[in-house]
């Protein structure tokens, strides 16, 4: 229950500025449709409906890029490697903004042809024009949208998520605002809602920099503008990308979704059987709607994923079981109630989006509830995938991503649309149910985790030293079991016994909800990695100069040789402060 309390505390503390931006953002990528929808109608929801999927190609990118290095980067972090992660962090931020000007230059010199394959060609010349108003700006800008992502994710994982959440919020406000001044005030149309979410965008790189000034974690500039990649950072780079990959492939094929599904809708109003272009803005409305459903369940997800991955470098198995269970609990609690209010208030939702006429809402009422049922079997997949992604099983989540799309999405997307135009919307609920069904299969399969072999002892501690004696039984019973060298053996107790007692004696304030998890693991190369974190106030026993110190100096002296010899003796000993806790890292 100790290391419960500890995890929820640790949970909570990112959650919040986890939640805020997912919903900043949900209103942000909603902004230009009600905008626009409000102004212009079916025509102008057409157009951003059919330019959306330039935005999943930023995601594939960007995501792969920001995801898997957060991932990677609290690893680096976990272990002590800082030097590698701020050589990681400098090798990512170039490639991306070296492959974003590309993106830059080439979409607009290519963008009748973009265009053409999105739907928009000449035979449509109005939403062919609305297309290229709204594009334009957008394209130029792709160095802005990528660089927010990596920040975002990085200044998160980097112990400032109260910055990322600020930067994320304030950019994503300023795009509402700028919207409603562009395209309700000024009457600049889709040039003017593509614009305002340029400048919000840059706006919120601009506040996510200040991190690289500030005191919080290791990206700091002065320490980035001296780090030198290596062969082993591109390695690094390649691993960062693998995983990020196995995530934000799926915005490879929600850009074929979003392509296949607009084509087909307006492919069936041809025939005369639907009314193609209301189709086609409802269906934007059902995907701006999906930003909200989905974002809180990535909340949950991108709160879990720092955390699991630390986790997975201390060896944590309790903690990481525990973890998941909590944030699949009470993600499924929040999404399900805003999946009820959506179905609630279906008629005001698509009202506010500018459909208005009986014909649009007709097909809106219907649309938005039916894939409101989707979105609890969605959120799961979100979360376990996040999951499997931060303890090492990129190959379980990458094969989410891809049976999801390849074995549901697209091919139900393509019956429903050819064949069942009428009823295209529940699509949502076949695709999902069967994905998650899928994953729960496969995921069965691997229970147990990578470094399952790998032996592990793990306590809790709280301030009596009766628990610290009944620990330290346990950790020379498990040197005995795994036959640890007595010279090896006395190190570890040693290092345990120091650091626990200078915890109790010197950093505990006396509050009842003060405790120290302690994981020891035997890695396969045969040395043994000591991991202790504790939830007192800021403590670093490295630094025994500080403000929380007995006055009698004889004790502070004794307590400075315990942990120098630990020091000493120690193959690596890494301390840093992460989300509130005091985290030691010692390897014997």
């Amino acid at each position: 229950m100790k290391r419960q309390y500890i995890c929820r505390k640790m949970f909570s503390q990112v959650l919040w500025p986890s939640l805020i931006s997912a919903l900043a953002l949900s209103v942000a990528n909603m902004a230009d449709a009600v905008a626009v929808g409000s102004r212009m109608g079916e025509s102008g929801l057409a157009a951003i409906g059919v330019v959306t999927p330039l935005y999943m190609i930023y995601n594939v990118i960007g995501f792969a890029f920001s995801t898997g290095g957060c991932v990677t980067h609290s690893r680096l972090t976990a272990a002590g490697k800082d030097e590698e992660a701020l050589a990681h962090f400098k090798c990512m931020a170039l490639w991306l903004l070296g492959i974003s000007a590309v993106i830059a230059l080439l979409g607009n010199a290519l963008l009748r042809p973009i265009l053409t394959l999105l739907g928009a060609g000449d035979e449509r010349p109005v939403l062919q024009t609305l297309c290229e108003q709204y594009a334009r700006p957008l394209l130029a800008a792709a160095p802005v949208f990528l660089l927010n992502l990596l920040l975002y994710d990085f200044t998160r994982c980097d112990d400032d998520p109260q910055l990322a959440s600020l930067g994320f919020s304030v950019g994503c406000a300023v795009d509402l605002l700028l919207n409603i001044l562009f395209v309700l005030v000024l009457d600049w149309g889709v040039r003017g809602s593509a614009w305002a979410t340029v400048i919000a965008q840059t706006l919120s790189v601009l506040i996510m920099s200040a991190h690289f000034f500030r005191r919080s974690g290791i990206l700091q500039f002065r320490r980035l503008a001296g780090a030198a990649p290596g062969g082993e950072t591109f390695y690094l780079v390649g691993r960062s990308l693998r995983i990020g990959l196995s995530t934000s492939a799926r915005y490879v094929f929600q850009f074929l979704f979003l392509i296949m599904g607009n084509r087909l809708l307006l492919s069936a109003g041809s025939r005369g059987v639907i009314n193609g272009e209301i189709y086609v803005a409802v269906f934007d409305v059902v995907m701006n709607v999906s930003y909200l459903a989905y974002g809180l369940y990535q909340a949950f997800s991108d709160t879990m994923q720092p955390l699991a991955a630390t986790f997975a470098a201390e060896h944590d198995r309790d903690d990481l079981r525990y973890l998941l269970r909590f944030a699949l609990r009470y993600g499924l609690m929040c999404g399900m109630l805003t999946g009820t209010a959506l179905c609630l208030l279906t008629i005001p939702v698509s009202k506010l989006f500018g459909i208005v006429d009986a014909e649009s809402l007709a097909v809106s009422v219907k649309a938005i509830p039916i894939f409101c049922l989707s979105t609890p079997f969605a959120g799961v997949t979100i979360i376990l995938t996040g999951y499997y992604q931060s303890v090492g099983h990129e190959r379980l989540a990458s094969f989410a991503t891809a049976s999801r799309t390849l074995l549901f999405l697209l091919p139900v997307t393509f019956a429903a649309g050819l064949f069942f135009p009428l009823d295209f919307w529940w699509l949502f609920v076949i695709s999902e149910v069967g994905s998650l069904i899928v994953l729960l299969i496969m995921a069965r399969k691997k229970t147990r985790d990578e470094d399952e072999g790998i032996p592990v002892y793990s306590a809790t501690i709280d301030q009596n030293n009766r628990e610290l004696e009944r620990v330290l039984q346990g950790v020379t019973a498990f040197c005995e079991e795994q036959e640890v060298p007595m010279k090896q053996a006395m190190q570890i107790e040693l290092a345990v016994e120091e650091l626990c007692l200078v915890t109790q004696e010197q950093a505990f304030t006396g509050k009842p909800d003060e405790y120290i998890c302690l994981t020891l693991a035997k890695e396969r190369n045969g040395d043994f990695v000591l991991h202790i974190r504790n939830s007192a106030p800021y403590f670093n026993p490295l630094d025994m100069r500080m403000g929380k110190l007995s006055a009698d100096s004889q004790e502070e002296l004794l307590n400075s040789m315990g942990v120098m010899m630990v020091r000493k003796k120690a193959k690596e000993f890494y301390y840093r402060n992460y989300q509130g806790f005091n985290v030691m890292t010692v390897t014997i």
